[in-house]
């Protein structure tokens, strides 16, 4: 499996580069970016540069069996890096995923951009890799990543009941998950958009090349 390549009207999400390491090493540091996306200690040592290379080095190789595929989210109109995501536990015998994404600049925080990269990694996952289901987890307390979960057509599916320890609480986690029949039914069909399958046609333009 190789790694994606897919434009929407603002974004264009594709393989990580070296180039990254520098704003990926920032965001991986930053404590609010750490509690809403990860569950490490919040006592570990910052990652060092060389961490953060040494991490993107190992995700611009797509593994042989294709179950995580990372993905670096940029600006179409001035290619800056402004976040980044993964299809994760990539099954193809079950039909099934799961999805994580941070928009790391907080100056694009608020234009939809989340919505936008995910909609067409949806589509991706459904179209062209032919999941059935695709899944999520959210910390009940990451309101923001929670409505755009929910306003993607995600069912919370359930709740792991104080599943981490965060800034002394023990906090939820929401389970999400999203079906082939659910999306192909829903608002967020091919082309509604005007732009769904546009991306789905230049990731394979891309792989062709």
């Amino acid at each position: 499996m190789e790694g994606i390549c897919l434009r929407t009207p603002r974004l264009v999400l594709k393989p990580h580069t070296l180039d990254n390491a520098e704003k990926i090493n920032a965001w991986d540091n930053d404590p609010d970016m750490r509690y809403y996306s990860d569950d490490d200690p919040e006592d570990r040592p910052p990652d060092s540069i060389e961490d953060t290379r040494h991490r993107l080095e190992c995700m611009s190789h797509v593994p042989a069996d294709g179950h995580i595929i990372h993905y670096a989210i940029h600006r179409r109109d001035s290619q800056d890096l402004i976040g980044f995501g993964m299809i994760a536990c990539v099954d193809p015998h079950h039909r099934r995923c799961k999805l994580g994404i941070v928009i790391g600049d907080r100056s694009q925080w608020g234009r939809g951009l989340g919505k936008e990269a995910l909609t067409t990694v949806i589509e991706y996952c459904f179209s062209a890799l032919g999941m059935n289901r695709i899944g999520a987890e959210v910390y009940a307390s990451n309101a923001r990543s929670v409505r755009l979960f929910e306003g993607l057509g995600f069912r919370r599916e359930g709740v792991i009941r104080q599943v981490v320890l965060k800034r002394g609480r023990f906090e939820d986690e929401y389970v999400y998950g999203l079906l082939a029949e659910e999306w192909r039914a829903g608002h967020m069909l091919v082309g509604t958009q005007g732009w769904g399958m546009s991306g789905i046609e230049h990731y394979v333009a891309e792989r062709a090349g």
